[in-house]
């Protein structure tokens, strides 16, 4: 245990000189089958990850209701919440407290009904000591009630050995022994049974030496850590399907500890950054992790919205980080533009509880919550790519490491130019790269790669530097009543919107489908503007960058007729045209149908 967990635990009035409980008498231990190999878990990250996440340190039954709710009530998209502890009966049973949250199988059903997944947190550590230092968590009495079996089994690495982690002491699972995969399996058996996710800290962090003696032999923490993700996920997989998802660390470096990858890319279907501080230090941590992470190929990454802790990392007991609107409000915008977007922190803030500008940053975070809703059809066919192609990820950072500090720029699926703001001007340089066009997602304003263009949102809270890719096609779901984003709105809501910046080369977007079939959207300007889509088993509203209104634009040969308005066009459910001027866009509606499109827009 790290010198300034003692420290931090008795500034937060826990006993960490207290006796632990004695270690429990040894009973024969029961007939515990090994359990065969599992099948490798599938190289994938469900559509349904790429939802907006909200997380809350300490919570509950009734608050985990209000927190969602809160979000839903306000038109905010919430894809998943996860339970972080404390929320078992001990560390680790499996077992929901019941005075924290009862019927738990009737919360999980509630959540589902408003169409939000449930994760729960977890470690490998089964506890003799426990506590939660946290303002608001738990007590508990004597060791976690599975330890002595998992003692007197020989199911712990290092023949049982305790070591201390921050909610208390404990012994490690044996992943490599499979009479300990089959005892750790069945206990997880009723709770995975409802859940949709493991939230998977770095407990394993804590063990004080550099290898450890399992099952397997001697061998690095590494390879244990390794076994630890790789297993969580393989059973969840083959007890609940390929959607089934961990949340795992990738490269981390935090506290006083060195920085590693904690889960191999293949088990890593949600890769997060954590422990930030909530401050600029803290969003630059996250970017930094989440590069050396997407260099090396983890598809589906992204870091805690606003930063987890309100402390230095380095020094727990040291001044406390206030929370900062405006740090939290850039955060935001560059978490949505993330494949993994999540809200957590120690504070338990949201949007709306915030100290200062609070109908800004409601404002704000909704709109960056509807994009990233609404880019989910992009980032999951992305990711499905990028998980067939090892050594890939859905973020491209710009540069080399030395590089990176004060810029962290990236390409978003090979579609969008993201430069987050890291400092409190709200101004900074946009180097927009070479050999291609860049097009202003706020103005509309075409720019060539190699100019540098000049950013300032010091006024502007919401907006931060970001453009399109001349080539790109990027499909998306629009369910935005209120058209905040400016894509249709009501209109949109159950067709396919395609948004298209054509290219005299051509482009092309492989688009999964919601049952995995795949669509092909093809792109190509010239003298006329060419999109194709292989089927359209939604309606299908294009939106492709075109500058004056076109002589005339054909559906399979045929004319279409124009419209005088966006909504006329809706209104008329008939396939049609409409160009809007100030946005420098042809709007084209096409109803669903089996067969391909072939939509022919001739310049002026």
């Amino acid at each position: 245990m790290l010198p300034w967990f003692f420290a931090a635990l008795a500034a937060c009035g826990s006993d960490s000189t207290a006796e632990p409980a004695p270690l429990p008498a040894e009973e024969p231990c029961p007939e515990i089958p090994p359990e065969e190999a599992l099948p490798a878990p599938a190289l994938h990250t469900p559509r349904w990850a790429f939802e907006p996440w909200i997380s809350k340190d300490i919570s509950d039954r009734a608050d985990t209701y209000a927190f969602v709710d809160g979000f839903r009530e306000r038109g905010i998209p919430v894809g998943a919440v996860v339970l972080d502890s404390p929320w078992e009966t001990h560390y680790n049973t499996f077992v929901p407290n019941p005075s924290r949250y009862g019927d738990f199988p009737g919360l999980v059903r509630d959540m589902h009904d408003r169409g939000v997944k449930v994760v729960l947190w977890i470690t490998s550590a089964v506890n003799q000591l426990s506590y939660d230092f946290e303002p608001g968590g738990d007590a508990y009495e004597g060791p976690s009630p599975n330890l002595e079996e998992g003692l007197t089994c020989k199911l712990f690495l290092d023949d049982g050995e305790l070591y201390g982690w921050w909610k208390g002491r404990g012994a490690f699972v044996d992943f490599s022994n499979p009479r300990a995969r089959t005892w750790w399996h069945r206990q997880q058996d009723d709770v995975l049974g409802l859940i949709d996710g493991w939230k998977l800290d770095f407990a394993e962090s804590y063990i004080t030496e550099p290898t450890v003696r399992l099952a397997e032999g001697e061998v690095p923490l590494q390879r244990y850590s390794e076994l630890y993700y790789e297993d969580f996920l393989a059973y969840g997989q083959s007890k609940r399907g390929r959607d089934f998802v961990t949340m795992v660390r990738a490269w981390d470096e935090s506290y006083e500890f060195a920085g590693r990858f904690f889960a191999k890319r293949e088990h890593a279907p949600v890769a997060w950054m954590g422990d930030n501080r909530r401050d600029w230090v803290g969003l630059a941590d996250a970017l930094d992790h989440q590069f050396v992470s997407a260099r090396a190929g983890y598809p589906m990454v992204g870091s805690d919205v606003g930063g987890y802790l309100d402390a230095d990392d380095k020094n727990l007991l040291g001044p406390k980080i206030p929370f900062d609107t405006l740090n939290f409000a850039r955060w935001t915008a560059a978490g949505a533009l993330s494949p993994f977007f999540q809200l957590h922190g120690r504070a338990n803030l949201t949007p709306w509880t915030v100290p200062d500008h609070v109908e800004e940053t409601v404002a704000l975070y909704k709109y960056w919550s509807l994009l990233h809703h609404a880019l989910v059809p992009f980032l999951y066919s992305r990711s499905e790519e990028a998980w067939a192609k090892p050594g890939t990820s859905i973020v491209a950072p710009i540069g080399e490491p030395a590089s990176w500090p004060g810029d962290y720029r990236y390409v978003l699926g090979d579609a969008f130019l993201v430069a987050p703001i890291v400092d409190e001007t709200g101004i900074r340089p946009v180097p927009l790269p070479a050999g291609s066009r860049w097009y202003d997602w706020w103005t509309g304003d075409a720019s060539e790669g190699g100019a540098t263009a000049q950013a300032d949102f010091s006024e502007d809270r919401l907006r931060i530097p970001l453009f399109a890719k001349e080539g790109a096609i990027v499909p998306l779901n629009v369910d935005d009543p209120d058209d905040l984003l400016g894509l249709g709105g009501a209109g949109a809501k159950g067709a396919h919107t395609i948004l298209a910046w054509p290219s005299a080369a051509g482009s092309t977007f492989s688009l999964r489908e919601d049952d995995d079939a795949t669509t092909t959207i093809d792109v190509k300007d010239g003298a006329q503007v060419q999109v194709s889509v292989s089927t359209a088993v939604k309606p299908l509203a294009l939106r492709v960058r075109f500058d004056d209104a076109p002589a005339s634009v054909t559906l399979d040969g045929a004319a279409l007729a124009a419209q005088a308005s966006e909504e006329a066009l809706v209104a008329s459910g008939a396939a049609g045209w409409f160009h809007d001027a100030a946005k420098k866009t042809l709007i084209v509606r096409v109803p669903a149908r089996a067969g391909a499109v072939a939509v022919v827009a001739t310049k002026p």
